[in-house]
């Protein structure tokens, strides 16, 4: 394992490896007796101190998240709708008959998922090991999901633990990802669509977001999946194979108008494409824009079949926007 070493203490490893390697000694010799052969010029020095895991850096980042995210979320969400007394709330998973159909879970599994990996990086960028920058990411991530649920339980939303829960696993298959170096293989994204709603005049009501307009992938990115096949991908490394998810109309249409809709695409592997367009990571634009190509799904970039789990039904080739959300007619 390599240690980072700077300042003063780096110069002086560095002073006593050339000295090393040039033949010299750190310390003069005794000229009037000679010397041993079998005894050593001077005492070994002792090994360099491992790097404190809650170094100053480290403790500002996961300090940032851990105060900074419940923040966001009482000026965003509780400010408004809080309440005085704590509630619990049953969400369940992706049932048909849950407030989102389920997106809302996959959103968390997304959030999860991405706050891990730029944790990852992050603690990576001060010097931590990539065990430790694994360990971190994955613990901060699920304590602030809880923190953040905590926070729900005060508010019109409730504390949901499978909110928990779904941060959690998105955060282990980063983790997991990282660690099995999969990365160039595998991957989650998330997307907008175009889709229509009903107009304010007629909707349905209901409570919640919208995911109408929302799309969620699993990708399997043929640019590191082939090669481990033993096949060369040639240009089919810019493509990607995408399971998604989606639901329409979860808070503005009837409830016999709405879907829970699964996704096979083909898709573009934007990053890909951009890394052999000559875009570096080395610039802060380029890594900025190869950041927002492996998690964005642009949409019109992924073409697919869509099996709707509400009402049985295939719809495609599309891009996951087709959607009729009908109207509410008020007497």
């Amino acid at each position: 394992m390599s240690v980072r070493v700077r300042g003063a203490a780096g110069a002086a490893l560095l002073l006593a490896a050339l000295l090393f390697h040039t033949g010299a000694s750190a310390c003069p010799v005794d000229e009037t007796e000679p010397a041993s052969p079998l005894a050593p010029l001077s005492s070994p020095s002792p090994p360099p101190k491992p790097p404190r895991l809650w170094d100053s850096e480290t403790t500002a980042i996961t300090a940032g998240v851990l105060v900074g995210v419940p923040v966001l979320g009482y000026f965003t969400w509780w400010r408004v709708d809080g309440r005085s007394t704590f509630a619990f709330a049953n969400e369940r998973w992706f049932q048909g008959d849950t407030y989102a159909g389920g997106a809302d879970k996959a959103s968390h599994i997304f959030a999860g998922y991405f706050g891990t990996q730029m944790l990852q990086s992050a603690y990576r960028g001060v010097g931590k090991t990539p065990v430790e920058s694994r360990a971190l990411a994955l613990g901060v991530v699920a304590l602030t999901g809880a923190l953040v649920e905590v926070g729900d339980g005060y508010s019109k939303y409730g504390f949901a633990w499978e909110d928990i829960a779904a941060n959690t696993i998105g955060s282990l298959l980063a983790t997991g990802i990282d660690a099995w170096r999969l990365r160039d293989t595998v991957g989650l994204r998330f997307g907008y669509v175009k889709t229509l709603v009903p107009d304010a005049c007629c909707r349905y009501g209901g409570y919640g977001d919208d995911y109408s307009k929302e799309i969620y992938a699993a990708d399997l990115k043929l640019e590191g999946f082939l090669p481990r096949l033993g096949v060369r991908p040639g240009p089919a490394r810019f493509f990607l194979l995408s399971v998604t998810y989606g639901t329409k109309g979860y808070r503005y249409s009837a409830a016999p108008l709405r879907e829970r809709n699964v996704g096979l695409e083909l898709g573009l592997n934007l990053r890909e494409i951009l890394v052999a367009a000559g875009v570096s990571e080395k610039p802060l634009w380029g890594k900025v824009l190869l950041g927002i190509a492996t998690y964005f799904r642009f949409p019109y970039t992924s073409f697919g079949w869509h099996y709707d789990l509400n009402h049985g039904t295939w719809s495609g080739p599309d891009t996951g926007d087709r959607f009729d959300p009908g109207s509410i007619i008020y007497d």
